[in-house]
C-alpha cells in the first residue's frame, strides 16, 4: 500500500471524527457540514451520489450514518469504509462513556442544567439545517419539488413510514422522468 493511501485513511479519520463530535440531535444535524466537506471541499462524491447515499443510508436498518461508508469506499476500498465508520462513530461513543460514568456527579450542577438547555435549540437548528440542506439537494425541478411537496403532505395525513414514502416518490420520479 502507497504513502497516499495510507494519508487518504488519515483524511477520512480526521473528517469523519469532526463531524461525528457535531452529530448533536442525530446525523441529519451533520448533513450541511458533511455535504461541504465530502462534496465540495474534497470531491469524494458528487452531490447526486451524497443525496443517494443518504437515502440508502435512511432506509437500512441501523444508524442513518451509514452513507458514509459510500465516501470511504470511494477514497481506500474496503479499508476506507471501516476507518469512515469506526471515526463517526468512535470519538462520540467515547465521550459519551466519560460523561455518562461522571454525569451523576455533575448533574445537579448548574454548569450541567445550563448544558442540557442548551443542547435542546442547538439540535432543533442543527436538524432544521440538515432538512434544508437536503431539501436544496433534492429539490431541483419542478416535478422534484411536487413529489417532496406529496409526500409530505402524504406523510403528514396518513403517517405512513418514511421508507414508503421515499420508494413511492422514487417510482413516481422514475415513471414521470423517464
Amino acid at each position: 500500500m502507497t504513502p497516499s493511501f495510507w494519508l487518504d485513511l488519515l483524511e477520512l479519520a480526521r473528517a469523519y471524527a469532526t463531524l461525528g463530535l457535531l452529530a448533536v440531535g442525530g446525523g441529519i444535524a451533520i448533513v450541511p457540514e458533511m455535504e461541504r466537506q465530502i462534496v465540495v471541499e474534497r470531491g469524494w462524491l458528487t452531490r447526486r451520489e451524497f443525496l443517494d447515499s443518504f437515502a440508502l443510508g435512511q432506509l437500512t436498518p441501523g444508524p442513518g450514518l451509514l452513507m458514509i461508508a459510500f465516501a470511504g469506499y470511494r477514497v481506500a476500498g474496503l479499508p476506507g469504509i471501516a476507518v469512515a465508520l469506526a471515526a463517526i462513530f468512535a470519538p462520540t461513543c467515547i465521550l459519551t462513556w466519560l460523561l455518562a460514568t461522571r454525569w451523576e456527579r455533575w448533574r445537579r450542577s448548574p454548569v450541567a442544567r445550563a448544558v442540557e438547555r442548551g443542547l435542546g435549540p442547538v439540535a432543533v437548528g442543527l436538524l432544521a439545517a440538515g432538512g434544508l440542506s437536503l431539501t436544496r439537494l433534492a429539490v431541483g425541478d419542478v416535478l422534484t419539488a411536487a413529489i417532496a411537496v406529496v409526500g409530505t403532505l402524504v406523510l403528514w395525513r396518513f403517517g405512513l413510514a418514511p421508507a414508503v414514502i421515499v420508494f413511492g416518490g422514487g417510482a413516481v420520479g422514475w415513471l414521470l422522468g423517464r
